[in-house]
């Protein structure tokens, strides 16, 4: 905002209020209309050109440009901020211990069955990739009524690697629920929260995230989920053959 508060002190009083409200109100004002920010100052149109011009601008269209860029640039960087907390609190919510005996897991099941619901498809079908790399029989059941089916089918001796960022999705839950009573074992990857998952499971991994809340918007980053898979198949590639 520097290009419009170092020449505040050259502004009339009139073009101070508009500048004043500008800077308060940036977010609002890139999609106000001249006429409407004139208004909401108690000001008219030409006090608001005046002030663009005097503040160095060609008008306001020029000022709107430029308000425009500096709330893009503020949501970049702190976009790329929460990015970095998020690898940093992985790192502190990664359990060795639970992490290799998860490996262990893995590797004694005959067959391993890895599942998501909506966006963690994704963090699903690289687990699954990861693990048919490393000899792994496994089996990525992305159609929801499959994905009953396979649970009433399982036997002990295969796995179930569940995945939830809310550890609260319906359908994960229910065929978390039918595994738990076929008696075979379930890995379930959520986020660093109590839910209901985590308690189905007989090993959870927590991982980081911005926000749990899927269910409105399911657009919360899956880093922390990443994270997680990589760290399970390090731990399984220092297993003993």
């Amino acid at each position: 905002m520097d290009k419009i508060i170092e020449h505040f002190d050259l502004l009339t009083t009139a073009e101070k209020r508009v500048c004043n409200y500008i800077v308060e109100n940036r977010d609002k004002v890139i999609c106000m209309h001249i006429n409407e920010l004139a208004e909401k100052t108690f000001t008219s149109k030409t006090v608001v050109i005046n002030m663009a011009k005097r503040l160095g601008f060609s008008g306001y269209a020029d000022i709107k440009y430029y308000l425009r860029s500096l709330v893009d640039s503020e949501k970049k960087k702190s976009s790329e901020l929460d990015i970095l907390s998020i690898v940093k609190m992985s790192e502190g919510l990664l359990n060795l211990k639970l992490l290799h005996i998860a490996a262990k897991y893995i590797k004694n099941a005959t067959t391993v069955y890895v599942a998501a619901r909506g966006t963690s498809k994704t963090c699903a079908l690289y687990l699954n990739r990861l693990l048919v790399i490393a000899g792994v029989k496994c089996v990525l059941i992305d159609d929801y009524n499959l994905l009953t089916i396979a649970a009433h089918k399982v036997d002990k001796k295969e796995l179930f690697i569940l995945i939830s960022l809310s550890g609260e999705t319906a359908k994960i839950l229910e065929t978390a629920k039918i595994i738990q009573s076929r008696q075979a074992k379930i890995i379930s990857i959520t986020s660093f929260t109590n839910n209901s998952l985590s308690k189905l499971a007989d090993i959870n991994l927590f991982a980081a995230s911005d926000s749990v809340d899927t269910l409105k918007n399911d657009d919360k980053t899956r880093i922390g989920v990443f994270i997680v898979i990589e760290q399970l198949l390090n731990c399984m590639k220092n297993l003993p053959m």
